[in-house]
């Protein structure tokens, strides 16, 4: 597609010469373009045409190789197969986002979530289909994160969401958010027909369940665990985990 120099009333109106010379190091076309101008007229001549073209290649190369490193920077940070941020992204970014809530004296709430009966999945309808399922999750996890917040692939079929100045309540609104949107997924097998799915998510948040990265990690694991063992598909937070230890040493003494 063509795209103008200039656009209507940029161009000034004093100008005698002007050259504009394509930045591009390869077959695919420019990536941009270096446009000189000059009042005098003519002042472009062959000799600093071919001089300013030779500058116009170094330009092409060094804005080339800044657009390589930036892709490969980002390829570091994200997930493959589900376009995530990966676990490693993850542990950096939840330190710097728990240092700026410790600061601020804001809310910081963790998810993590784990694909209901995925091994059974892989094992019934193939590691292909598991791995459409992984990325579709993922996508709805991904739409529900704010700019400000932070989804990540943790590991395997688990994942986390660190979501930005929110209490436990809005949390939990965004949890069954999420828990929903994925049940309402449906996933085309060729023998089995429609698939579905379900997640069970835990949370704990900052400060209220755990100071450190650690803690919070630790409960929302434990969330997690609570969530599965009592029937899957449902959203349990630290509080619960905690009233439910309290009733089972009630019932102990």
């Amino acid at each position: 597609s063509k795209s103008p120099i200039f656009f209507e009333g940029d161009c000034p109106q004093d100008l005698g010469s002007l050259l504009v010379l394509p930045l591009t190091t390869s077959d695919e076309g420019p990536m941009g373009v270096l446009v000189l101008g000059a009042r005098a007229a003519n002042i472009f001549g062959q000799q600093i045409q071919t001089m300013l073209e030779l500058i116009a290649g170094q330009v092409a190369i060094k804005l080339d190789l800044g657009r390589a490193h930036e892709t490969i920077r980002e390829m570091a940070m994200v997930d493959g197969m589900t376009g995530l941020k990966n676990h490693r992204t993850f542990q950096q970014a939840f330190d710097t986002m728990l240092e700026r809530a410790s600061r601020r004296q804001d809310d910081l709430c963790m998810m993590l979530m784990d694909i209901d009966h995925f091994k059974r999945l892989n094992d019934t309808y193939g590691h292909p289909f598991g791995d459409e399922v992984l990325k579709q999750v993922a996508a709805v996890l991904g739409s529900a994160a704010r700019k400000v917040d932070l989804a990540a692939r943790y590991g395997g079929e688990e994942f986390a969401l660190l979501i930005e100045d929110a209490e436990l309540a809005s949390s939990r609104m965004i949890a069954e958010r999420v828990r929903a949107e994925v049940e309402a997924l449906r996933f085309q097998h060729d023998s089995m027909g429609d698939v579905s799915v379900t997640i069970s998510m835990g949370i704990a948040c900052y400060p209220e369940h755990g100071q450190t990265k650690d803690e919070l990690v630790a409960n929302a694991d434990q969330a997690l665990y609570l969530a599965k063992q009592t029937g899957r598909n449902r959203v349990c937070d630290w509080p619960e985990v905690v009233e439910a230890s309290d009733k089972v040493v009630s019932r102990l003494f």
